[in-house]
């Protein structure tokens, strides 16, 4: 199995994600489309695939916890299909806020999603293996089973970068009923500065649980 590819472009890039086909109602806030959607719950999202550089399929599924001031997501990468069999476990939270109304988004707010938590988990010796086998990833050898925080250092190899150099991320939101939405991540998942915040929503939808 191939893992460098492995988060760089999953992490967030499918995600962490979105793009309505039809207009989005906000939610709670029919009556006044200025007010800013009730993102409150948890949203997860499908079973995604993730082509990897070798011909090899890998799966994805996002899985948030949002509160009036404050989310949570787990980002799981899976070997199959139903996504049962875990291989690696990115865990970020943080305080959010909705900003204002996007003027290049229809339906979605500008909003900045903080950073005081990243840890990532390997669930596989393999992924394990890997997590070591890069620089800068974490300040210490990595452990099966085992969250080791990486918001100090970063690592490059999973998309994360430096809570230092990059203290929120800058994106857009949008909630359309039961299904919520965020920004088309880059390539370099690099949402650090409002000037990096998509223009754009990704097409996953995170479902209401």
């Amino acid at each position: 199995m191939t893992t460098t590819k492995l988060l760089a472009p999953a992490l967030l890039t499918a995600a962490f994600a979105l793009a309505c086909a039809h207009g989005c109602d906000g939610g709670d806030d029919l009556d006044n489309p200025e007010a800013a959607p009730d993102i409150a719950g948890r949203w997860v999202s499908d079973c995604l695939p993730s082509p990897q550089a070798d011909g090899s399929t890998q799966y994805l599924r996002l899985d948030f916890a949002i509160d009036d001031a404050a989310w949570k997501l787990d980002y799981v990468t899976h070997a199959d299909d139903a996504c049962a069999t875990e291989l690696v476990t990115v865990h970020i939270e943080g305080p959010y806020e909705l900003e204002r109304p996007s003027t290049a988004v229809e339906g979605a707010w500008e909003a900045r999603f903080g950073f005081t938590t990243k840890t990532i988990r390997p669930e596989v010796d393999g992924l394990r293996d890997y997590l070591n086998s890069l620089d800068g990833c974490g300040a210490a050898d990595f452990a099966t089973g085992v969250a080791q925080d990486v918001l100090g250092t970063g690592c490059a190899g999973f998309g994360q970068y430096p809570g230092a150099d990059c203290p929120a991320d800058y994106d857009v939101v949008k909630r359309d009923g039961d299904d919520l939405f965020f920004g088309a991540r880059p390539a370099d998942n690099n949402m650090c500065t409002a000037a990096k915040r998509p223009a754009a929503l990704s097409p996953v939808a995170n479902h209401r649980r």
